[in-house]
């Protein structure tokens, strides 16, 4: 495989595109991810004649002089791109929409304008801005696949939450951020210095910040993602983020006190404790959990009791518990981060909780 460097404008893309000799997404790529902001901020760089990464292309001529250049690495650089200064797009690609840059700092000059809103000194300056190119010639798609494996296997690769901490800067972000750094996660010993140093610990406060909003969720990688994005493109704060914050801190405290104890027992592990976690917030929520002396004291009761008949199952499948642990264990011996089994152990949590509730009250 032959490369070469070398740079090209966007008036070049744009021309290569409306003659259909651009290949935006070869079926290698991923699709695109971007958010409104994260495409508003690369056009500002552009704008403000500032760098930006690399575009990577394979080149392909044809025994008669046709020459296709298929985008490998840079894909939604050039896509978004191409949407502002609103090319041709095909009609069946909705995603494909041009936008205005209405996610840019107040300060911007030109926050809200569309491309066709620019000074024509602008425009003429944004059509000769010019990408640094690398060229892939005569390669096949197994080439290229093979360069990039290559290259990764020098490299450690970027876990999920490393590369959302290099994709999002938005207010859910930043959110999770501060959250990850209260110092209790570091006290029960959750999270590991090693996790942490990989961003283990922002991965695990997504995944509860997102279970405080929307109730028990997938933990796949892409799950979360998708909030990620859901909530990017809100400029200061997302809707009801106070209330979340408080909610958090103040499922936090309840667990305090209710389980002093808890990296003695199992709800100190990240996968009981997302249960817990949740399930508090829920009550906490819709206004379920008074903390009196007598509500703490039995529900810490009931978590212990409840901790023992969880161990007691997963050692003897015959072992006699309740059915609240029966269904709990069901749901946490295999898959357990899948949405199904997170949302059977927040229901029997919910329930066995309850109880211990009713109980109080009857006394």
């Amino acid at each position: 495989m032959q490369y070469n460097s070398s740079e090209q404008t966007v008036s070049w893309f744009k021309q290569q595109y409306a003659t259909s000799h651009l290949i935006i997404r070869p079926p290698y790529q991923r699709k695109p991810v971007w958010s409104a902001k994260q495409k508003c901020y690369l056009i500002d760089s552009i704008l403000q004649k500032l760098p930006v990464p690399e575009i990577c292309i394979q080149i392909a001529t044809t025994p008669d002089g046709e020459t296709d250049y298929a985008v490998v690495d840079g894909q939604q650089r050039i896509r978004s791109v191409l949407q502002f200064i609103g090319s041709d797009e095909d009609p069946d690609e909705v995603e494909f929409n041009k936008f205005t840059l209405d996610k840019l700092p107040a300060e911007s000059p030109w926050r809200g304008m569309a491309f066709s809103d620019l000074p024509e000194d602008v425009r003429v300056d944004f059509y000769e801005y010019k990408f640094a190119v690398r060229y892939l010639q005569s390669a096949t798609d197994r080439d290229v696949r093979d360069m990039f494996s290559r290259l990764n296997k020098y490299l450690t690769p970027l876990n999920a939450q490393e590369l959302r901490h290099a994709t999002y800067s938005g207010p859910f972000v930043q959110l999770v951020e501060k959250l990850a750094d209260i110092d209790y996660w570091a006290e029960i010993k959750m999270i590991s210095p090693a996790q942490i140093r990989r961003m283990k610990d922002l991965d695990f406060v997504s995944n509860l910040l997102i279970g405080v909003i929307h109730g028990p969720q997938g933990g796949a990688a892409t799950v979360v993602d998708e909030y990620y994005h859901l909530y990017e493109d809100y400029d200061d704060e997302f809707p009801d983020q106070r209330r979340t914050k408080e909610l958090f801190h103040k499922t936090l405290q309840t667990i305090k006190v209710v389980l002093p104890d808890i990296k003695d027992i199992r709800w100190g592990n990240i996968t009981d404790f997302y249960t817990l976690f949740v399930a508090l917030a829920h009550l906490l929520r819709e206004k379920k959990l008074i903390m009196t002396e007598l509500a703490i004291g039995n529900i810490g009761n009931a978590l212990r009791t409840f901790s023992k008949e969880i161990d007691l199952r997963l050692g003897d499948e015959n072992a006699k518990v309740s059915d609240y642990a029966i269904r709990y264990v069901r749901a946490v011996e295999k898959g357990a981060n899948d949405k199904t089994r997170r949302a059977t152990r927040h229901q029997a949590l919910l329930d066995l909780i309850s109880e211990s509730l009713t109980r109080r009250q009857s006394k």
